[in-house]
């Protein structure tokens, strides 16, 4: 049977990530949706981005608030922008010097090497552009919205714009969902929204048409990866700790 997972806020980690599916036995008749924040923190972005594009016929991405700000710096290219400067504060240059280092020439930066970084940058910027603001699916007759952080509660689904989708908390988490939908949604670390969960998923004890999955790899050197099977409901998690990847 068809199996659909949902990870989130990867944030460069790609050994963690590859870990998952074996872990989980991923195979070409599955589907994983990536619920945005590949990049950033950790140090293998690249990686991370070039696996999803060379396997889009089951694994997809949903856009977060990193890949926007990576898109938006990358179109501007100019540090001094705001909203370049929004990416820089949160790892930005960092994962450039990293998205850089694999166009050196014998260890060296060239002109040839900008050239072709300019060429992936607007691959990256296309692909990041194709990735959807949210996903609906249906399985075994339950309703899902997947997002990266959540929706305006005083608005339809349909409604949302970019930044609802990539921005959202506490209004939205502590706020009623969407009737008849479970939304399951990254973004925030579970441990923010309720310490009991110690990096394990948050599901909505008020309303309980919410389920959260990032395990703080971003901030937290002992967060995990979440990997939550849609067909009924079961968890994989993998702490970083386990892997020992750099941070």
């Amino acid at each position: 049977m068809n199996r659909i997972y949902c990870i989130s806020d990867l944030h460069g980690h790609y050994q963690i990530f590859r870990e998952m599916l074996k872990k989980i036995c991923f195979d070409d008749s599955d589907e994983m949706y990536v619920l945005g924040d590949c990049n950033d923190r950790g140090v293998f972005a690249y990686e991370i981005y070039d696996y999803i594009r060379r396997h889009s016929h089951n694994i997809h991405l949903i856009k977060g608030n990193h890949e926007v700000m990576m898109r938006d710096t990358m179109l501007v290219d100019d540090w001094k922008r705001p909203d370049a400067r929004l990416w820089s504060q949160n790892g930005g240059k960092r994962t450039m010097e990293q998205l850089k280092a694999h166009f050196m020439i014998n260890g060296e930066y060239t002109q040839e090497s900008e050239c072709e970084f300019k060429k992936y940058c607007k691959k990256l910027i296309d692909f990041i552009n194709s990735c959807p603001n949210y996903v609906e699916l249906n399985v075994n007759g339950k309703d899902y919205v997947l997002i990266h952080a959540g929706i305006n509660p005083e608005k339809g689904l349909h409604e949302q714009d970019e930044t609802e989708c990539i921005w959202m908390r506490e209004w939205f988490y502590l706020s009623k969902g969407l009737e008849g939908k479970t939304i399951i949604f990254g973004h925030t670390p579970t441990i923010l929204i309720d310490g009991r969960c110690k990096h394990g998923p948050w599901h909505d004890q008020v309303y309980k048409d919410k389920i959260g999955i990032d395990g703080g790899l971003a901030n937290y050197k002992e967060g995990q990866l979440n990997c939550l099977c849609l067909n009924d409901l079961s968890l994989t998690s993998i702490r970083l700790e386990e892997v020992g990847e750099e941070a």
